[in-house]
């Protein structure tokens, strides 16, 4: 079986290729990023089974290389994978030999499609396989790698080499390409995991180049006062300023696309629910700092944290975010479920977070860091009660800077100042211990 994607990101193009390799490891796969280069590929191959293809690429769309394919192939189906309703396109409109595919699509659309098409061509990945390969620079663009990943050594010896949990950065892949290795391998059942991890970085990531050029959400006048006096308390540069704002509007552009977040989207942009609001958009600032100062700026980090910033509070409104901050005052605050609106404070971390993991669109770790933000140092935090060590490091800086906001409301700066040097001790452990000095700085 021959295969043509056709995709300008290469990312999706990864996703789609390790989606047909899984199903149908004895497909041979050819990537194209442009129609034009799609018909070279062609006129080079003479034939393939399949066309899976995008709509939206440079020098040759997926509508134009459609009709070019259907005049020389009248046969070859086409598969076209887009988030836009394809009659909306005239190319389409009387399409022969067309099938669709939306985004964001799982290993389920893409096989479905192909044994629909191939009227009852089944996939052939048996139980025998037991390692499914990766090739290293789709692990590059994974960044943190989720499951193990193990080295081949022959067909019945496979070596781990990476733990769960791994940044896999640039001197990871010099690691193995500089010794001719470009796959490595991740154990078929732990692929699931892996590929869920894969495929929401590549659909968020796409969500978010998409919302940079759409209208830009405007922070109310009493959140722009608010946060200029939290610049003068806490010494925002304007160049932390502009990139929160960026990533704020950035955020709930997504958020609005989703229908089972637009509700929130909205409550953000309106007088109502004003406590919540504010506390999400003062969080992102302390956290842009915060990130900033730890070098934590790339690789889609402050992306994550404005994610959850925006959203860990999604399943409260202001009077349950009211006995929130009420609540937090309690030292044994776990061991508190002893009204409705009690349990709610109590679960609506987990809530929040189960609502992430399930949306594509959602970048990872952002479900980690909204279950574990009522966590504390000393273990006696909600829902889980987690040991320090079983904290996030992203997680433990979501921590602090929501226990930098709430003091802030309560206390004036140099109380603010003095509390925070005195938690020396409170934050002695891993992973805050690493933190604390950088969140000193923005004091002192």
């Amino acid at each position: 079986m021959k295969i043509l994607i056709v995709e300008d990101e290469i990312d999706v193009a990864d996703l789609i290729q390790i989606f047909i390799s899984l199903e149908f490891p004895e497909a041979e796969v050819t990537i194209a990023t442009d129609g034009k280069m799609a018909l070279e590929k062609l006129s080079v191959l003479r034939s393939v089974d399949f066309i899976f293809s995008d709509f939206n690429m440079p020098i040759k769309n997926g509508g134009d290389l459609y009709l070019e394919v259907r005049n020389l192939y009248p046969e070859l189906p086409f598969i076209l994978i887009t988030s836009e309703d394809p009659k909306r396109h005239k190319q389409f409109v009387a399409a022969t030999n067309f099938y669709h595919i939306d985004k964001p699509f799982s290993d389920k659309d893409i096989s479905n499609r192909i044994v629909q098409i191939q009227s009852g061509v089944k996939p052939s990945l048996g139980k025998s396989k037991d390692y499914v390969p990766i090739d290293v620079m789709t692990l590059q663009r994974l960044f943190k790698i989720s499951t193990p990943v193990y080295l081949k050594i022959s067909s019945e010896k496979f070596v781990k080499v990476l733990h769960a949990g791994t940044e896999f950065n640039q001197n990871e892949v010099h690691r193995f390409s500089g010794k001719a290795i470009d796959e490595l391998y991740v154990e078929k059942i732990e692929f699931e995991n892996f590929i869920k991890e894969y495929r929401k970085n590549v659909f968020s990531r796409l969500a978010w180049e998409k919302v940079k050029t759409e209208e830009k959400f405007n922070i109310l006048a009493d959140d722009i006062a608010l946060i200029g006096k939290a610049s003068r308390i806490f010494g925002w540069s304007p160049s932390v300023v502009a990139l929160a704002q960026e990533n704020i509007s950035n955020v709930i552009n997504v958020v609005k696309a989703e229908p089972g977040f637009a509700r929130w989207g909205e409550m953000l942009k309106n007088d109502k629910n004003k406590k919540l609001a504010s506390h999400a958009i003062l969080l992102t600032f302390m956290l842009t700092e915060l990130a900033t100062r730890l070098s934590w700026a790339s690789e889609g980090t402050i992306e994550k944290l404005t994610f959850a910033a925006i959203l860990h509070d999604i399943e409260l409104d202001d009077d349950l975010f009211a006995d929130k901050q009420t609540l937090l005052m309690h030292d044994e605050i776990i061991n508190l479920k002893e009204t409705a609106a009690e349990s709610k404070v109590l679960s609506h971390p987990i809530d929040a977070a189960q609502l992430t993991l399930n949306w594509p669109m959602c970048p990872s770790d952002v479900d980690v860091i909204i279950r574990q933000h009522h966590e504390r140092p000393d273990g006696r935090g909600f829902p889980l009660g987690l040991a320090s060590f079983k904290i996030s490091p992203l997680s433990a800086a979501f921590i602090m800077c929501e226990d930098v906001i709430y003091k802030a409301m309560i206390d004036d700066p140099d109380d603010l100042k003095n509390y925070f040097v005195g938690q020396k001790d409170y934050y002695a452990r891993e992973p805050f211990k690493s933190i604390y000095p950088k969140l000193l700085e923005i004091f002192l």
